[in-house]
């Protein structure tokens, strides 16, 4: 219980202050910031290293996906084997008949070499290859290029996006390819990303080689395309013999023969399954389908949004609703409400509830507000059906789209087979052109000559998988996670807002530091009379070592009054006014605590005078209501405590007015220090205002709550005002944690404890005299 000691002041008897602002300087003084930095601290190699340590954990976790990512992906990843075989290619060929295939003179060599390189690796060879080794049906093909045979969303996709590029650029619509043409040009396109043909330096030898998962499938692809590659430069050198043109012409009729029964077994089946054609903008039962989707998708979207206005009017009444807001007739009938009731109110002042003219009132007003209720469940049964309507809408397009979707389903099961017909006669087709286009070829040849390209390795079958490398991919996840980590690290320091280590108040903002306050868990009292309770605690430490600070940090009497504050709420600032003047009361200043947070008080819960202050303290004194201003004791003689009264509507107003000045001076002239607990400076002018009337000001951040930008806009706006900052205590700090200071903050947790194993009868008093 906190001994009270009425110390009234008369405001009569205070002493006229100066010039408002600089009461509290010497002579001829200007207020201006109390510090001024003459450099800037550089950014060194431990501040980095600060920063790595801090976001370790980050760092870890980044290093840790990346390699768990890169193990599994690896490990999972496919076998890829590889196989080589080399050839020679000679510029110069032996001449087996009198027709001398001549080739120019000017040809340099590297560019014959080049073109060789060129051949190998083209299209026509790599479409002979797929068609000798029939790789559209191989099994490893199959599953690398298609994966399981069905056709993905991403290739559906893939395709769509091919056809909106071809058509925007290319300026046509190009007509639909065949699924084995298309199934044909994506297995070409696999065989060449995977197909390697390198000149050899300085000699005339030609490296090819393959990867595939299959080392089987690597070595007859190798094989089978220097042997194409060699019967290929053959066909075009010699001359057709009448046994190749006599064989080609048989191939010709029976292409034919096969084309023409293709072309009839298609048309009979269309004839007997009804199918016109699959475009979906002949086909009916296609394009009624999707008109049904898309008239399915606006009810459905109708019926949402509908919803959401019943359940708005379930879940929170009619009388929020659009339709009451904008009624005429629901707005004037309220305002007549509102006239009835002034006048109920009115009458019912002088007369009471049973007079005539009182209860017509109500019987009028309870009328209305029937009209009123009425009115708005009406409008509530309107939404109500409206939404039942839309979902009976949308249950029988599901059932129209059930039932369409049947028939779609029959005419696919139908358009299968058409499509394997029609492809069939398809390639019945091409096979055809292409016989037909070799025999013209055959008959355009003359002269037979022998290659000039003769095979010096065969591909050989692999033994070893060539990808994944496993150590090297390891390797470069360790690396890439830890660049990547560090990166994460600084770009999460850089975008932290908050104050993430002590020593961030003096480098970044230049503010001085005056103290750090440990973490300290708070006891069933709390921590605002912890110096007091617990004289030998860390925390009191650190109180005692931030009470120098502020002693020395003032030149003249700036420190001899001066205000606490924070930038937001709950960063401790009334905790550290508390310990603070409870600190300057043991030093033996007489000190006394003002609290001007005349927003939200918590020094007369503190000091218990909750039930004593009875409407006396700072706001009661600088509105006028009393003359007198009340000081109460605070635990000991040295200390007072001034309450900040009841809770004002202009508090701004009543901390700028010439009273408050006279009341600080007045103060000024009794105590040795003068300390007030102020309100948060974010969102307030108090704080501003107080800045020019006191002699300097303490602010009170904490580490992992205080906004950077919250302190950097403090700092400007008490410099604007020409204030002065003598400097921060930094509260809740984790002396566990390292800051990068070499552990100078890990101090803090040693010094408390120094003679803590001396005798009681030793010890300092627990209550201060």
């Amino acid at each position: 219980m906190t001994s009270e000691r009425i110390q009234p002041i008369d405001e009569s008897r205070m002493p006229v202050p100066p010039e408002y602002g600089s009461h509290l300087l010497p002579a001829g003084a200007q207020q201006q910031a109390h510090f001024e930095w003459q450099e800037t601290e550089e950014v060194q190699l431990r501040d980095y290293l600060d920063v790595i340590l801090r976001r370790k954990w980050l760092i870890a976790t980044v290093l840790m996906l990346v390699f768990l990512s890169t193990l599994i992906f690896t490990l999972a990843a496919t076998r890829i084997y590889e196989s080589s075989a080399v050839i020679e290619v000679s510029q110069q060929t032996p001449h087996v008949t009198t027709f001398q295939e001549v080739l120019g003179s000017e040809i340099q060599a590297r560019e014959f070499y080049e073109t060789q390189v060129e051949l190998i690796g083209s299209k026509a060879m790599i479409d002979r290859v797929i068609d000798k080794l029939d790789l559209l049906a191989h099994p490893v093909v199959k599953k690398t290029v298609f994966g399981d045979g069905r056709d993905g969303i991403l290739n559906r996709l893939s395709r769509v996006l091919k056809s909106l590029v071809g058509n925007v650029f290319g300026g046509q619509i190009q007509s639909a390819v065949s699924g084995d043409i298309a199934a044909h040009q994506r297995v070409a396109e696999y065989i060449s990303e995977n197909l390697a043909v390198t000149p050899s330096r300085k000699s005339m030898l030609i490296n090819v080689a393959f990867r595939s998962p299959d080392r089987h499938l690597s070595r007859s692809v190798v094989n089978a395309l220097i042997e194409d590659f060699i019967g290929w430069k053959m066909e075009l050198k010699v001359e057709a013999s009448g046994m190749a043109r006599d064989f080609l012409m048989m191939q010709m009729d029976r292409a034919k023969i096969n084309l023409e029964r293709a072309e009839e077994r298609l048309n009979d089946f269309a004839k007997h399954a009804g199918i016109v054609s699959l475009d979906a903008r002949i086909n009916s039962i296609y394009r009624h389908m999707e008109e049904l989707n898309a008239s399915f998708a606006k009810a459905e979207a109708d019926m949402i949004a509908k919803a959401a206005v019943y359940e708005q009017a379930v879940k929170e009444g009619p009388a929020n609703l659009p339709q009451v807001l904008g009624s005429d007739l629901i707005a004037s009938l309220k305002n007549r409400y509102a006239e009835l009731s002034a006048r109920y109110e009115e009458l019912k002042t002088t007369f009471h509830d049973g007079y005539p003219k009182v209860k017509t009132l109500k019987s009028s007003m309870d009328n209305i507000a029937a009209l009123i209720a009425a009115q708005e469940e009406g409008i509530f049964l309107s939404i109500a059906n409206e939404y039942e309507s839309a979902k009976k809408i949308v249950r029988a397009m599901e059932k129209r789209i059930e039932h369409q979707k049947a028939l779609v389903l029959d005419l696919n099961d139908r358009a299968t087979q058409y499509s394997i017909m029609a492809r069939e006669v398809e390639t019945n087709k091409e096979i055809y052109q292409s016989l037909l286009q070799r025999a013209k070829e055959i008959e355009s040849m003359a002269g037979v000559s022998s290659s000039n390209i003769q095979i010096v390795n065969r591909a050989a079958l692999p033994l070893e998988a060539v990808k994944p490398n496993v150590k090297l991919n390891l390797l470069l996840a360790v690396v890439l996670g830890l660049l990547g980590g560090m990166a994460c690290a600084f770009t999460a320091e850089y975008f932290a807002d908050t104050v993430t280590h002590p020593g961030e108040i003096s480098d970044r903002f230049h503010i001085p530091l005056l103290g750090t306050i440990p973490q300290a868990k708070p006891d069933k009292l709390g921590l605002e009379k912890a110096f007091w309770r617990h004289p030998r605690s860390a925390f009191s430490e650190a109180i005692r070592s931030a009470r120098v600070s502020v002693q020395l940090s003032g030149s003249g009497n700036r420190s001899k009054c001066f205000l606490i504050t924070s930038t937001l709420p709950s960063e401790g600032k009334t905790t550290m006014a508390i310990n603070l003047a409870l600190s300057f009361a043991a030093a033996g200043e007489k000190t006394v605590i003002i609290d001007v947070d005349l927003r939200k008080p918590r020094l007369h819960e503190v000091f218990d005078l909750k039930h004593r202050v009875n409407g006396n303290g700072v706001s009661s004194f600088l509105a006028g209501i009393t003359g007198k201003l009340k000081i109460y004791n605070g635990h000991t003689q040295k200390l007072s405590v001034i309450p900040s009264g009841p809770v004002p509507p202009n508090p701004a107003e009543l901390l700028a007015s010439r009273r408050f000045r006279l009341l600080l001076d007045d103060l000024v002239g009794r105590y040795d220090r003068v300390i007030l607990d102020g309100p948060p400076h974010i969102g307030f002018a108090d704080t501003l205002i107080l800045s020019k009337i006191v002699g300097g000001i303490v602010l009170v951040s904490s580490v992992g709550e205080s906004s950077r930008e919250a302190i950097a806009h403090f700092k400007r706006s008490i410099q604007n005002v020409n204030g002065a900052i003598l400097g921060c205590i930094v509260n809740k700090v984790d002396f566990n944690r390292k800051y990068g200071y070499g552990g100078y903050y890990q101090s803090y947790k040693t010094y408390a404890g120094y003679g803590q194993d001396q005798d009681a009868a030793h010890s300092f008093p627990q209550r201060l005299n």
